[in-house]
């Protein structure tokens, strides 16, 4: 069974909008609703929506959109689950290759990162809101949170990256007001968030900002020789975490309720102990938990008791000790 026989019984009617390479279609979103951001290649057996990133082939197709496991997939799609490319291909097919900054963007990047640092520190406004967050002073510090006091506009090299231009004009590099969370990776930064101050609905970029060359992979925060990972959905909720249980655990912060792992990240949590599912408890989270349950076996849910996330549940007296510590013990580790 095709793609597009698939999606019709979503009741969705893909349009054709090519020709070339064997057509193209598209469509709404099954996952995110995106209008005319889902594409369809026949031909290619592939799917891919260019507002929530989901992809994948027919068989990934049954399993985000009707719950299947991958051989009732397979069964459905009429495709043999035990061909040794269907078997090493299923995973790794569906996560870009990972991006690593250049290291003058390192560079770069680590002025910037301990020039908010220094800011958020004297400003105390901007230090309210962390502590109004359940994160200490001495929290702030270990992960060199920041502070960017106003929207600025650089030029792409500044950062190692290439030139863009745009109809004739050039396209800067976008640093909006709002908290600097960095990630590092053997001690250099590799990605910087910003929780954008004055995001609002129907802005052109969303309220976690990724600047440009940042790597594409997943954030890891604690120690990772932790054999208990606890995988949230923004970085905030994984430095809080860590923060208050980081004695137990390591914890992920994906980015997003649908971004996945390239694939030494994926080996990495094959090869670790427990992996707790507490991605944020609404409907975007829970539709996630088929994936992950899939494709982690030493993978359970274990959603905050309150609120949707760990900061939210911390703001409402949940001690997050106590609440990854209890799933340990429900779970018998």
């Amino acid at each position: 069974m095709s793609i597009l026989e698939l999606t019709s019984k979503l009741g969705i009617d893909p349009k054709r909008v090519a020709s070339t390479n064997g057509g193209e279609y598209h469509s709404s979103c099954p996952k995110c609703g995106g209008k005319d951001r889902f594409i369809i290649w026949p031909i290619k057996d592939r799917y891919f929506c260019r507002q929530c990133k989901t992809c994948g082939d027919a068989i990934q197709f049954c399993r985000d959109f009707f719950d299947m496991s991958f051989q009732e997939a397979s069964s459905i799609v009429g495709k043999n689950a035990s061909e040794k490319w269907l078997v090493d291909r299923p995973f790794a097919s569906r996560f870009k290759e990972v991006i690593t900054p250049p290291i003058s963007w390192k560079s770069k990047a680590a002025k910037f990162i301990a020039r908010c640092h220094d800011r958020l520190l004297v400003d105390k406004t901007a230090l309210s809101q962390m502590m109004a967050r359940g994160l200490s002073l001495k929290t702030v510090e270990r992960f060199q949170i920041g502070w960017n006091p106003s929207q600025v506009y650089e030029r792409r090299e500044q950062w190692g990256l290439d030139k863009k231009v745009i109809e004739d004009k050039e396209k800067k590099l976008f640093l909006p007001k709002g908290i600097v969370i960095p990630s590092f990776s053997e001690e250099l930064p590799c990605k910087i968030k910003i929780r954008c101050a004055d995001w609002s609905e129907g802005v052109s970029y969303g309220k976690y900002y990724e600047i440009p060359g940042s790597s594409n992979r997943i954030s890891v925060f604690g120690n990772t020789s932790k054999k208990i990972i606890v995988l949230v959905e923004s970085e905030l909720d994984a430095i809080l975490t860590i923060q208050e249980a980081g004695d137990l655990c390591c914890c992920i912060a994906l980015g997003g309720a649908q971004k996945r792992p390239d694939e030494e990240t994926h080996q990495w949590l094959r090869a670790k102990s427990f992996i707790m599912f507490a991605l944020d408890f609404d409907d975007s989270g829970k539709k996630e938990f088929n994936f992950w349950n899939n494709t982690y076996p030493n993978l359970k849910a274990w959603p905050v008791p309150k609120e949707k996330s760990p900061g939210d549940a911390h703001g409402a007296g949940v001690n997050l000790h106590a609440w990854i510590d209890s799933g340990l013990k429900y779970y018998g580790l």
